[in-house]
């Protein structure tokens, strides 16, 4: 076998070996996620990653104030009403890691996009707060997880 077509294999092996493994609401819960409305008492805050081909399979965990909340995959988002106040959301690879801090507050959305980046073994992870209109039209296309972050009440 040539070096070309190993290394062909090998790749395609590897990314159906880290393929996502992620835990989608059902889809009532994703029409009802993407009418982008708050509480009059709390914030929305999505995080998001859209479907990228390029070093997308892979799955990103990602924290909310240290709290482990669960992992991405392509095309795939998550939701929290919160409580007003500051908190830190976070994902990270063996090569990277990434912080957004958003003060929330109450009756706003939020939107966060993650990003998988090409990287040496696991890859590279970003995140960037954006504006409403290009969070809403991106997460439009996304499915809703179930995050394993339960917010106070």
């Amino acid at each position: 076998m040539s070096t070309f077509k190993w290394l062909l294999c090998s790749f395609f092996a590897i990314s159906l070996i880290s393929c996502a493994s992620v835990s989608k609401a059902p889809e009532g819960q994703d029409s009802a996620a993407k009418e982008f409305q708050a509480p009059a008492d709390k914030g929305v805050v999505y995080l998001y990653r859209t479907g990228r081909a390029l070093n997308a399979a892979g799955q990103l965990l990602v924290k909310v104030n240290g709290v482990d909340a669960g992992g991405t995959g392509p095309g795939s988002f998550f939701k929290w009403n919160l409580k007003p106040g500051i908190y830190t959301f976070t994902s990270s690879t063996a090569e990277s890691s990434a912080t957004v801090q958003i003060e929330v507050m109450a009756g706003q959305v939020y939107f966060i996009r993650q990003d998988a980046k090409v990287g040496v073994g696991d890859g590279r992870v970003g995140m960037k707060e954006v504006d409403s209109q290009k969070g809403m039209r991106e997460v439009k296309s996304c499915k809703l997880l179930v995050s394993a972050y339960v917010p106070e009440s």
